[in-house]
């Protein structure tokens, strides 16, 4: 092989990598999101439920004390 085309091989083998690392990062962040957004819903989720049973307890409540 010439040296040129070994710079080019070379740089075609630069341009794959940076493109791999770029997909990597990518992948890696839209992962963390999903578990941000994951978490989210679960705190959502956990204070609805701890809302509804604080409803019954005062309905509860109320009603004992008539």
């Amino acid at each position: 092989m010439t040296k040129l085309n070994k710079k080019n091989l070379k740089n075609g083998s630069a341009v794959i990598t940076s493109l791999l690392v770029m997909l990597f990062v990518i992948v890696v962040m839209f992962s963390i999101i999903g578990i941000y957004i994951n978490k989210m819903y679960s705190i959502k989720n956990l204070n609805d439920y701890y809302d509804k049973k604080i409803v019954e307890q005062l309905t509860k409540n109320i009603s004992n004390k008539e």
